[in-house]
């Protein structure tokens, strides 16, 4: 089962990295300097409702925190860092996606126990006293992602048609006027005749993307993600449909090349040790696995 949580707009979001000073006199119930850190991070948890935080893994002495800036959780936040012993480590900056998944993770495990207990990463147990109960115990299994709408500069994207790996350099809600494209409409045509792409007739927001070298180029929000594309696999029935429709489209746009027809060779599945090879031309399928295209080159060697 996958639940949507409706996130806060991310330009409305601050992040900040606190640093704890662990010298002051510790709490009997963290011995620790490590501890102690993670009890700070937990008082400021359930001191403020409104914000997210968790202890950094790594460093000793770090705390991730999130907070809104249209309200005053910046101000309880500097109110709760003198009360509590630590600092602000460096100025204000945005929030990542991986940021936001970890805090929100952490806070999330931190105020549901213990009537749900977490074990490990991605478990909660439905049962405060589970520790002393034996048998089945109710819980969920969880992994939390964050779907971003928008992109942010300096966050590492891949782009369309390429999946080429690039940053984000700057956002854009219109075209801007240095563009090389006067117009919505040029830059449409432009991804028709280069790409293939059929960009829709509303206009959407644009990036600059920055590679390896070079000066960045604009690219629009829908030919911009995050990630590289999940492959699912598919039922048997399904793929078969999908390689039919691929394949008529085939011989429909590339009947013909180089001045002769196009062979498609199918190699039909093995039943009873039984393997054959059929040359058609037609776009019917029977039991298709494998599928190669025939050059010329490839037919003349055959002769």
């Amino acid at each position: 089962m996958q639940v949507l949580i409706e996130n806060p707009d991310v330009n409305e979001l601050g992040y900040i990295i606190a640093i704890a000073n662990l010298n002051d006199k510790h709490d009997r119930s963290a011995p620790s300097h490590y501890h102690w850190k993670i009890l700070k991070c937990r008082m400021i948890i359930f001191s403020n409702s409104s914000i997210l935080a968790c202890p950094d893994k790594n460093d000793l002495k770090q705390v991730h925190i999130i907070f809104n800036k249209a309200g005053d959780d910046y101000d309880k936040l500097n109110s709760l860092f003198l009360k509590f012993s630590l600092v602000q480590d460096g100025a204000i900056q945005l929030v990542t996606p991986e940021i936001f998944r970890l805090c929100f993770h952490y806070t999330m495990t931190a105020r549901l126990a213990p009537v749900w207990s977490a074990l490990g990463d991605n478990y909660l147990i439905n049962n405060r006293d589970f520790l002393i109960q034996r048998g089945p115990q109710e819980g969920v299994q969880f992994d939390i992602s964050v779907d971003e709408k928008d992109f942010f500069p300096g966050e590492w994207i891949r782009v369309l048609p390429s999946l080429n790996k690039a940053i984000v350099d700057e956002s854009h809600e219109t075209l801007p006027e240095v563009a090389k494209f006067k117009s919505y409409k040029d830059l449409r045509r432009h991804w028709k005749n280069i790409h293939g792409y059929r960009l829709p007739e509303e206009e959407s927001t644009y990036y600059s993307i920055q590679f390896w070298r070079g000066e960045p180029l604009l690219y629009p929000k829908l030919c911009v993600i995050r990630n590289f594309p999940i492959v699912t696999p598919v039922p048997k029935s399904l793929e078969k449909m999908i390689v039919t429709r691929f394949l008529s489209c085939l011989n429909s746009k590339m009947s013909s090349f180089l001045g002769t027809p196009l062979i498609i060779k199918m190699q039909t599945a093995q039943f009873e040790n039984d393997t054959a090879a059929h040359a058609v031309s037609s776009t019917i399928l029977s039991e298709t696995q494998n599928v190669s295209l025939c050059t010329p080159t490839q037919r003349s060697r055959r002769s």
